[in-house]
């Protein structure tokens, strides 16, 4: 027998003044609780319980034992109690490490509803431009690009890959529309920073792959600063359908060569909500994935 359960066992011995009784509550024969109870009073090297035919009671050694041990089982099962709570009900604190672009345009705005909904939840709120992040100690979950490739972690696919070639109309009537993919060459690209590497766009239409090597007057390793630069029309973009796809259906942005799917070489674009992998999940960390995935297929 286990010593916590030997002293659960005792405990409640004392207290019903009865070693079967005491071995029911627990799930233990009579005989199980009584060799139990022996090998606790073993270890300790004292008899903790005086017993009778007909009368069981602590020694003084036993009464002494009783007065200490029950208080600090009382707080352990309170601290169990409390665990079990945050594991099945949703609160306590959240902590959430999100890729800038993607939580400003989609996460962000749903906190309200969010924190309205489950009240007892604190959000603990990091944004990164770094893409190879990953859930470590103190983090709950992470949104990013792509999947990490450890098999510690399980993903949640929230926004797909698609990319819009796109531009604002004002530069698509000063520099006209681009009818296909070699006509970039000689148009303003606006692209993501990759060392000293050109920006290379790829387009993949029903026959054939062409990798296009694009220049503009600027470059960022953030989405956001490209998309503003678009909509300010500084040049044509090429980026994920979850950052543009409200500009485009506002005619901030036109999409361009709609029917040909594209990506920048090197740069992944489906998002994933990704946490370590535990089972049972915490229900902060279920409603909170819940209540993204719900967001996200109503947009």
């Amino acid at each position: 027998m286990d010593r916590l359960t030997a002293l659960r066992l005792f405990l409640r011995a004392v207290e019903a003044g009865s070693i079967s009784g005491a071995g029911r509550g627990l799930g233990l024969s009579s005989t199980a609780a009584s060799r139990g109870l022996q090998e606790l009073e073993a270890e300790l090297g004292v008899r903790l319980l005086g017993r009778t035919t007909r009368h069981l009671s602590p020694t003084e050694a036993g009464e002494a034992f009783y007065r200490r041990l029950a208080p600090l089982l009382g707080e352990l099962d309170a601290a169990l109690g409390e665990a079990r709570e945050l594991q099945d009900r949703p609160r306590g604190m959240l902590r959430v490490l999100a890729r800038r672009s993607f939580a400003l345009l989609h996460v962000v705005p749903t906190l309200p509803g969010f924190l309205a909904a489950f009240p007892e939840v604190k959000l603990d709120l990091s944004l990164t431009e770094l893409p190879d992040i990953a859930p470590t100690n103190g983090v709950d979950l992470v949104i990013r690009l792509g999947l990490p490739a450890e098999k510690s972690v399980v993903g949640h696919r929230l926004a797909t890959a698609r990319r819009i070639l796109c531009a604002s109309p004002a530069y698509l009537a000063r520099r006209g529309v681009p009818a296909a993919p070699e006509e970039l060459r000689s148009h303003d690209c606006l692209g993501y920073r990759r060392e000293a590497e050109p920006a290379v766009w790829v387009f993949e239409p029903a026959r054939g792959r062409q990798a296009v090597e694009v220049t503009g007057p600027l470059r960022s390793n953030s989405g956001e600063v490209l998309r503003q630069a678009a909509v300010d029309g500084l040049g044509l973009v090429l980026l994920p359908e979850w950052m543009v796809g409200a500009d485009v259906a506002a005619g901030k942005l036109v999409a361009c060569l709609p029917g040909t799917p594209a990506h920048p070489a090197g740069y992944e674009a489906e998002i994933y909500a990704v946490h370590a992998r535990a089972a049972p999940l915490p229900a902060k960390v279920t409603v909170f994935l819940a209540h993204l995935q719900a967001g996200l297929a109503t947009e």
